[in-house]
């Protein structure tokens, strides 16, 4: 239950930022951030709880590989990408590293 509760209130944010972005965008200001804040929220969301929602390890290191491709991208491939795919995808690795119960899996291994 926990679980689906988590997967709800990612949903529910990541459709404020994508509809934030939308708004602004309508109103003529630029929310081209907040919609790439949505999508990522919604791919992160995606990914932890297709692939390693399971494991806190497997999920853990996913998300420092995944936040630390972002921010590469951030400085190294604004040559090749815009800008906002690097903060989508450190936005991705944010979410999977929080949401990856590591701190939960180090404290049950503490008082085994």
């Amino acid at each position: 239950m926990k679980g689906l509760k988590k997967q709800h209130f990612l949903a529910i944010l990541g459709g404020i930022f994508l509809f934030a972005g939308i708004a602004m965008n309508m109103g003529g200001k630029d929310g081209s951030s907040f919609i790439y804040f949505g999508i990522g929220t919604w791919f992160a969301s995606a990914v932890y709880y297709g692939t390693v929602a399971v494991r806190q390890i497997t999920a853990f290191l996913v998300g420092l590989i995944v936040m630390h491709t972002g921010i590469l991208l951030i400085l190294k491939g604004e040559f090749i990408y815009p800008a906002e795919f690097g903060f989508i995808t450190f936005v991705c690795g944010i979410l999977v590293l929080l949401n990856s119960g590591f701190s939960e899996y180090m404290k049950e291994r503490k008082n085994k």
